[in-house]
C-alpha cells in the first residue's frame, strides 16, 4: 500500500468543548479498528485534552474518504547547553514537565489496523513539507520496533534518548496450564512469596480488596500518596503525588474510567495490615500495572511487593484477564515475576540543523572521553 494513495490534512486546533466532541467521535471510531493500547484510548487522550487543554496540531490521514490515521502534536521551544534553541514537536505530550509526568507508554500515532507503515510515512512526509518551523519530533514511550519503522520512514536522523524493557505475565497461558501462577515462578521467587505469605497470615487472611464506589476509589488513590512520596521523593520528576498536575489528571481518569471497569484500584491486606496498593488500567483482557505502593518493613523475610503482585496476578487470572503488563522499567522484581516481551524508547527525529549537528558531535566526543577515562 503506497503512501501516495493517502491524503493527509494538517490543521492547527486550539481545543474547545465543541471540537473535542468532534475529535472524540473520530478517535473512538478509529480506535475500534486499531491495535492501539489503553494509552491511546479516548479514556486517556480525552482526559489529557480536558485536563491540560493544550494547543495542538492535529494530523489526519484519509484514504478514499475514510479516516485511517490521527495524531496530536504539541510545539514548544527548548533551550539546551546555552547554544541550542530547538522547536520541538511532541506526540501526545505537551512539553511541560509537570504535565508530561503522567508518563504515556506504548505511544504512537492512532492508525487503522494494517495501515501502519503507509500512514506513518504519510504523516512524516506531510510534516516535512509543512511550513511550520520545527526542528525535532519527540516520541516518548514508543515500542522499539515502531520507533525503527518511523525512523526509516522519516529519512531523518534518529536518536534514542532512553530505552527500557517491558515485562509481563501471560495470564491466559497460566490459566490454560491448569496450574497456579506461583507454580510458574522460579523456586527462589516461589519460596520468598510463600514464606512471606505465611508470616503475613499471622495478621489475618491475606486477600485482595477493592473500593465499593468511585468516591472510595479516589480516597484510596489519594491515600497511596504519602507512601509513594516517601519512597520516590517530592522533588520535580520524582513521585507524581508531589505534582498537582499529575494528581489532577488521574482524578479525572478515575472519575471517568472506574465505573467503566477501565481503571482498577485495589489493595492487598493481611487482616487489617496493608501490604500493597495498586492503581492499574484495563483494556479488554489486558491489565496495565501503572502505579503501586508497598508497606515498609525491616524484616527481610517479608516481601509485601512480591506477595501483593502475586495476589493481584492470580486474581486477574480468575477474573478472565489474559495479560498482566508491568510495562517499562528495570526493577528486579518485575523480572522475577514476569517475562520480557519488548521494550519502549524515547526517540527524537531531527531535521538537518547546524546547532543539532554540533550538539550531537559534542555529545559523541564526551561519550568517547568518558569511555576512555573508564
Amino acid at each position: 500500500m503506497l503512501a501516495e494513495n493517502i491524503s493527509v490534512a494538517v490543521n492547527m486546533v486550539t481545543f474547545s468543548q465543541a471540537n473535542i466532541e468532534s475529535l472524540e467521535e473520530k478517535w473512538q471510531r478509529l480506535y475500534a479498528n486499531s491495535d492501539a493500547c489503553f494509552f491511546l484510548s479516548w479514556r486517556w487522550i480525552g482526559n489529557w485534552l480536558t485536563t491540560y487543554k493544550p494547543n495542538l496540531l492535529v494530523l489526519e490521514a484519509v484514504k478514499s474518504g475514510h479516516l485511517i490515521g490521527l495524531g496530536l502534536l504539541s510545539m514548544t521551544e527548548e533551550r539546551r547547553h546555552g547554544f541550542v534553541i530547538s522547536n520541538c514537536m511532541r506526540l501526545h505530550q505537551t512539553g511541560e514537565p509537570y504535565e508530561d509526568q503522567i508518563w504515556i507508554e506504548y505511544n504512537d500515532f492512532l492508525i487503522k489496523r494494517g495501515e501502519e507503515q503507509a500512514v506513518s510515512k504519510a504523516f512524516l512526509d506531510a510534516l516535512k513539507r509543512n511550513e511550520i518551523q520545527w526542528d525535532e519530533l519527540i516520541v516518548s514511550g514508543i515500542d522499539v520496533g515502531r520507533a525503527s519503522e518511523l525512523s526509516r520512514a522519516s529519512g531523518m536522523r534518529a536518536l534514542i534518548r532512553w530505552q527500557t524493557p517491558c515485562v509481563g505475565v501471560d495470564l491466559g497461558k497460566v490459566r490454560r496450564s491448569a496450574s497456579s501462577y506461583l507454580q510458574t515462578l522460579s523456586s527462589n521467587a516461589r519460596h520468598q512469596i510463600n514464606r512471606s505469605t505465611r508470616l503475613y497470615s499471622g495478621f489475618g487472611n491475606v486477600a485482595v480488596h477493592r473500593p465499593l464506589n468511585v468516591l472510595e476509589a479516589l480516597e484510596w488513590f489519594n491515600g497511596f500518596g504519602e507512601q509513594h512520596i516517601r519512597k520516590w521523593g517530592r522533588l520535580p520528576g520524582q513521585s507524581g503525588y508531589a505534582n498537582h498536575e499529575f494528581v489532577r489528571f488521574h482524578h479525572g481518569l478515575i472519575r471517568s474510567g472506574w465505573e467503566k471497569g477501565e481503571v482498577d484500584i485495589a489493595v492487598v491486606k493481611a487482616g487489617e495490615e496493608l501490604l500493597a496498593g495498586f492503581y492499574n488500567f484495563i483494556q479488554g483482557k489486558r491489565v496495565y500495572f501503572y502505579l503501586g505502593i508497598t508497606s515498609e518493613t525491616n524484616d527481610n523475610r517479608l516481601k509485601p511487593g512480591l506477595v501483593g503482585h502475586s495476589m493481584m496476578i492470580q486474581d486477574y487470572i480468575e477474573r478472565g484477564q489474559d495479560f498482566y503488563d508491568f510495562m517499562g522499567g528495570e526493577d528486579r522484581y518485575k523480572k522475577s515475576l514476569g517475562r520480557e516481551h519488548g521494550s519502549i524508547v524515547k526517540m527524537v527525529l531531527q531535521r538537518p540543523r547546524l546547532t543539532l549537528f554540533v550538539e550531537n558531535a559534542l555529545r559523541s566526543a564526551r561519550n568517547l572521553l568518558s569511555r576512555g577515562v573508564q
